[in-house]
């Protein structure tokens, strides 16, 4: 079961973190997932972000749907920008779901979107030893008022979101 935590002192999400940022950090064990603590991040990620949760999916395809005529980007306009690099291979620049990534190492992916309202990033990033997590960290850079008032209305649903997204993905079987 996913947990609210604090960000690892070692995640590269640090250096772009500032005093006034939202921040959020959720995590979950592990432990009986030996797959999910050896495969790539990119993987790791990958199964995250697209695991199949059908109220998150209607979510979001509500929340398009009211921010296209604002003109903040929808989930189609950026899964257009996918590439068919192989998942394993993709870097800075290329995308996983609709995320753009920022940095790729062993064990910490960084992604997000710059908009005109906020700028954000998402940290999944891997812990391993004897108290093996994964650790998933938002962080908002509002830009104005509408970004503050954005981040305010979703933020009870990201948090929801969040958490369901790491329990998902504990649960579920790695794809092939």
């Amino acid at each position: 079961m996913s947990i609210a935590d604090t960000l690892p002192r070692d995640s590269r999400l640090n250096a772009y973190h500032s005093k006034g940022d939202y921040m959020d950090t959720f995590s979950v064990s592990l432990r009986g997932r030996p797959d999910l603590r050896s495969v790539d991040i990119r993987v790791l990620a990958d199964h995250m972000l697209n695991a199949d949760i059908g109220w998150m999916n209607k979510l979001l395809s509500a929340r398009d749907a009211v921010v296209k005529p604002l003109g903040l980007k929808t989930t189609d306009d950026l899964l257009k920008e996918q590439s068919d690099t192989p998942l394993a291979e993709r870097e800075a620049g290329d995308r996983v779901g609709f995320f753009k990534i920022y940095s790729v190492g062993q064990n910490e992916i960084l992604l997000g979107e710059d908009d005109w309202h906020q700028d954000f990033r998402l940290s999944i990033f891997r812990s391993v030893g004897e108290a093996p997590r994964v650790y998933a960290t938002t962080c908002c850079k509002r830009h104005n008022l509408f970004g503050y008032a954005y981040l305010a209305l979703i933020l009870p649903f990201h948090k929801k979101i969040a958490a369901t997204v790491l329990d998902t993905a504990i649960e579920e079987d790695l794809a092939a």
